[in-house]
């Protein structure tokens, strides 16, 4: 099969990660896989199999006035179309929310089977009122709308004409790589958060959170691993609790392999969620989890709280509650520790890989 698999970019994220593994591993099985990125190619963060066709368009940018960015995406929408008839595929997977409208309107008339795949829940994030219009529009033509969770998958069957087309498709588990190098070497003991320093993921709960009980644990340590756009803002808070040698910022890292290793536990702060690769991995390390129980994935991965501790949203204290609990118990933590098999056997690579063949060949339809 030849598959065209399109993205804005292969930068430092969930999505991204998923996209390049799933790459990787449709290669491997014998299919010719083109990836298309607006981005250029020289800015990837992850690496791919030789054996996958990259294909950099050099379209990213942001335009400050609405005439302007209705030329970027027309711009977009026929390089993206002139790279997918070269690519000659047979489907076409586009992941993320514009990815998915720009691709959809770049197949019209190409006689090409269109997959699309949201990557957050939509009930929380929106993309403003114009891109919430074209998804209205565009998505009603998908062969496929491919979701992480089955609540999402109910929000968009009560949308689209054909229900049918809705698909769930759960991110793979995958542990993390080991490097040479993954920031500078932890303290211990530590708590690691993860992800996008964004309004969206929560960290500044988190660090509330651990503001509570710092004083009490004084050789503790909180250690966040990730850039985003509150970088800045995030550090300022930890001056202003009087964190600022308490809480460790290491920017981007390759992999979490040695921190989660070492870690006491590892903590999801989120507001919302799409599927959280990172506590699918984090598990699969049998590091012990707390997670807030945020739309949508963390209590569908957690078991209903049996494999880690679930705390409401937007609740530091709750946070703290849990994490104070984690960190003082140690019986916990081993319990917690010895059932990561368990908690990500529904999520084993290769099965996660052939419901992506399966949908992309529209087998999953049938």
């Amino acid at each position: 099969m030849r598959v065209a698999l399109v993205i804005s970019s292969l930068g430092p994220g969930g999505a991204e990660r998923v996209m390049s593994l799933l790459a990787d591993a449709l290669a491997a099985r014998g299919h010719q896989v083109s990836l298309i990125t607006l981005a250029h190619a020289w800015d990837d963060f992850y690496s791919l199999d030789p054996r996958v066709q990259r294909r950099g368009l050099g379209l990213v940018g942001d335009s400050t006035r609405i005439l302007g960015a209705v030329r970027a995406n027309i711009r977009r929408i026929r390089a993206l179309r002139r790279a997918i008839r070269t690519a000659a595929p047979e489907a076409v997977l586009a992941f993320v929310t514009r990815m998915n409208v720009l691709a959809l309107i770049a197949c019209l008339g190409l006689h090409v089977r269109v997959v699309i795949s949201e990557r957050v829940d939509p009930t929380r994030h929106t993309e403003g009122l114009l891109w919430q219009a074209l998804c209205t529009l565009t998505y009603q033509h998908a062969d496929a709308v491919v979701v992480q969770t089955e609540g999402i998958a109910r929000w968009f069957r009560a949308r689209l004409w054909r229900r049918e087309r809705v698909v769930v498709i759960p991110n793979p588990v995958t542990r993390a790589v080991e490097t040479e190098q993954t920031g500078l070497p932890p303290p211990q003991p530590f708590i690691l958060g993860a992800g996008r320093l964004v309004h969206q993921k929560g960290f500044d709960i988190l660090i509330r959170a651990f503001s509570l009980i710092a004083a009490d644990m004084p050789k503790l340590r909180l250690v966040i691993a990730g850039e985003g756009s509150d970088a800045q803002q995030l550090r300022q808070l930890a001056l202003t609790l009087g964190l600022e040698c308490r809480v460790l910022f290491l920017g981007n890292v390759g992999n979490l392999s040695v921190l989660m290793r070492n870690a006491e536990v590892f903590v999801l702060s989120s507001r919302y969620e799409g599927f959280p690769n990172v506590l699918l991995e984090a598990l699969a390390s049998g590091l012990p989890v707390v997670s807030t129980d945020c739309p949508s994935g963390p209590r569908e991965i957690l078991g209903d709280g049996e494999f880690g501790l679930l705390v409401p949203c937007e609740n530091p204290q709750a946070l703290a509650d849990a994490l104070r609990r984690v960190a003082t118990d140690a019986d916990l933590r081993r319990r917690l520790s010895g059932i990561g098999s368990r908690a990500t056997a529904a999520y084993e690579f290769g099965r996660v890989v052939a419901g992506w063949e399966a949908v992309l060949s529209a087998k999953a339809l049938r």
